[in-house]
């Protein structure tokens, strides 16, 4: 008797090892299924350009383009750092990090940081699904099937959403990536430490929370998310799940403490400026949250129905409603809805409830509602809220269909899909026709010039999208365009959008300095001069460039008194810049200073005795002074630099006509005359 209980025991383990085996397979070629699905679904991108702000973190960042070895400076200085912004309070390391690793390896290939992106989001999306997989496995309201089949689901459509694009397109956007990554791992890492109390995995657990933190702020919305998770999907105790709490908010204060220490050089913060966030542009505190719930509603009808997608919902894209207004009554009306039921059903570990609140603490940090941040709206805040979505949507389609699979174990693809036939078909239809907007989608993000054409008829009165497409039209297709006859239609096409931009809102500097140079492009010089003065008074700028455009403009338009002005701003920026001392010198004498003309013309050669120019021009003013003798030195001096200048003979044959010696004059004209006939 006993001999066939041992029997029968090792027979029934032995089973059980193949089904834990078959299991483990079955999940192990679903996590792949998902990771190749992610991957290929975004593989195009890795052509793409660099886009918004891709510059601003890499090739345009100095400290990012040091390579590795400027890590320690990352790690000590705040995001913006590199582009020396100091009004941005915000530490994001680690995607700068990984950024600066890249630019030492492959410089200025925008190629490699679009495969990371892709790879990134392609593990993110595996990992999902293996976390998804556990959980359920351990929660009661999961049957059959459901503990494979729903994260399955889930994960499938978190890959297909349209609204991902902006992440996975942007490299900028690796930031949202790594912090969702790193959240995971370390809800993998705790939710695997509650069964065997692994030291190990606590500690990985601890620093990948502490690396989703460092990716983004937002990523502090875990600290409510994995408790409530291990509440709802495991059977863990109250203490375990407050040890986790404890080493989370450890993680937390110790992410602030270094965030404070590398933000100490942050000198002033950015204005509540409605060019950001539309909704510093409410006259009062009731029309400014019902505004933000209107745009939450807007929310969830993306992740619905994807569609159209921008890349910017700014200024003035969105009206400012006021609380009686329809639209703000119901976007409150169903947040309070979904908020209610979560929270009555959160208790009896209903998933549908976590999934909501999934949504809504994810949502918080960027909700407007809290605190107010440096944007209206965006699809990257959906990236981590969404999958509270698909996890509802996933779970609810299982169980309305109420499948009848069977009761014995499911050992491979084949007996998983076939079990749960109708939920895929389902899904993958869903999935389907999310994937197919999203490889449409993607190709928007290509380069800028693209994606601000496309999105600009989405969001018409966005006064940011019509000045981003004005600026792209001359910085990316103006200044690539090698046809000269192609390049006025070019600049024309940009000013009405630019002036479309300057409309809407008349405080933007960028706005003021594109129209500034398009309309010098256009040799529109009263114009130009136009929109630079409003930059200089306004916005002043941060180089000399706009100031020797506009000391151009007013050479050509002989304003010389300003002219003046803006070369000395020019000078300090660029003490050294021998042009502008040449310019100055030039405009005394049109002014009839010729000392100081003289003098300026001395400071250029004193930066660069081998100017010719200068001498050149010296020479001009001394003879305008009747210093004859003066001159010629000057100009025979400029003949040693350079002794085939065909004007400088000329004006040498001058100086001697005027002092009467016709034979010496002659001969420097007839030099001067054979040199331009060459």
């Amino acid at each position: 008797m006993n001999k066939e209980k041992q029997i029968k025991k090792t027979t029934n383990s032995s089973i059980a090892t193949n089904l834990d085996k078959n299991n483990g397979n079955l999940k192990r070629n679903l996590t792949w299924l998902i990771f190749v699905f992610a991957f290929i679904l975004y593989a195009q991108s890795i052509s793409f350009d660099y886009t918004l702000d891709d510059g601003s973190v890499i090739k345009e960042n100095v400290v990012t383009k040091q390579g590795i070895k400027a890590i320690p400076t990352i790690f000590k200085h705040s995001y913006w750092y590199g582009i020396n912004d100091t009004r941005v309070a915000e530490y994001r390391p680690t995607s700068l990090a990984m950024f600066a690793v890249e630019w030492q390896l492959f410089p200025g290939n925008p190629a490699v940081n679009h495969f990371m992106n892709v790879l990134l989001f392609a593990i993110t999306c595996g990992l999902l699904f293996l976390l998804l997989a556990d959980l359920f496995s351990n929660n009661k309201e999961s049957k059959n099937t459901q503990n494979l089949i729903v994260p399955f689901l889930c994960s499938l459509l978190f890959v297909a959403h349209p609204i991902h694009t902006e992440v996975v397109d942007s490299i900028k956007s690796r930031d949202e990536i790594l912090c969702f990554l790193f959240s995971l791992v370390a809800a993998y890492c705790f939710l695997k430490s509650l069964a065997d109390n692994s030291i190990l995995k606590i500690i990985l657990g601890s620093i990948s929370f502490f690396l989703a933190m460092a990716s983004k702020e937002t990523s502090i919305s875990f600290l409510i998310i994995m408790p409530l998770m291990f509440y709802v999907f495991t059977d863990a105790k109250w203490k375990q799940i407050l040890k986790v709490f404890i080493i989370l908010l450890a993680m937390t204060g110790l992410y602030f403490f270094i965030r404070s220490l590398a933000l100490r050089t942050i000198t002033q913060t950015l204005d509540a400026s409605p060019f950001n966030n539309t909704l510093y542009a409410a006259t009062d505190f009731v029309s400014q949250k019902a505004t933000a719930f209107y745009i939450l509603l807007k929310y969830i009808l993306l992740l619905i129905l994807p569609h159209p997608l921008s890349y910017d919902y700014s200024f003035s894209h969105f009206p400012i409603l006021k609380i009686t207004d329809p639209m703000a009554l119901l976007s409150i009306l169903v947040y309070a809805g979904i908020g209610i039921y979560a929270f009555l059903h959160i208790r009896k570990k209903n998933i549908v409830a976590f999934a909501i609140l999934f949504y809504l603490v994810s949502l918080a940090p960027v909700s407007n509602i809290f605190i107010m941040i440096g944007a209206t709206m965006a699809e990257r805040f959906m990236y981590m809220p969404s999958l509270g979505f698909c996890l509802a949507v996933s779970f609810l389609i299982v169980k309305l269909i109420k499948n009848k699979a069977p009761q014995q174990k499911i050992n491979n693809l084949k007996q998983l899909f076939s079990a749960n036939s109708t939920a895929l078909m389902i899904v993958v239809v869903i999935a389907g026709l999310y994937s197919v907007k999203t490889l449409a989608r993607s190709q928007d993000w290509k380069d800028n010039p693209t994606l601000y054409a496309h999105d600009i008829e989405v969001v018409p009165n966005s006064a940011r999208a019509n000045i981003n497409l004005g600026i792209s039209l001359l910085k990316d297709v103006y200044t690539k365009e090698r046809n000269d006859a192609a390049k006025p239609a070019i600049v024309a096409k940009a000013i009405p959008y630019l002036k479309r931009g300057y409309e809407i809102y008349p405080e933007s500097g960028d706005c003021f300095d594109a129209l500034g140079q398009a309309f010098f492009a256009l040799k529109d010089y009263p114009n130009a001069i136009l929109y630079f003065e409003k930059l200089f008074k306004e916005y002043p700028p941060k180089s000399a460039d706009d100031y020797k455009l506009a000391s151009v403009c007013y050479d050509e338009t002989k304003q010389y008194e300003k002219e003046l002005a803006v070369l000395d701003s020019v000078l300090k920026f660029e003490p050294k810049e021998v042009e502008s001392y040449i310019k100055k010198g030039r405009a005394y004498g049109y002014l009839g200073k010729d000392s100081l003309s003289i003098q300026s013309f001395r400071k250029a050669i004193e930066i660069n005795p081998n100017s010719k120019t200068a001498y050149k021009d010296m020479g001009i003013s001394y003879a305008f002074k009747n210093r004859l003798n003066e001159a010629l030195d000057c100009l025979n001096k400029a003949l040693k630099i350079d002794s085939l200048d065909a004007e400088t003979y000329g004006f040498i044959g001058k100086i001697y006509q005027a002092g009467g010696d016709q034979a010496k004059a002659k001969q420097f004209f007839d030099k001067s005359a054979a040199l331009e006939h060459r």
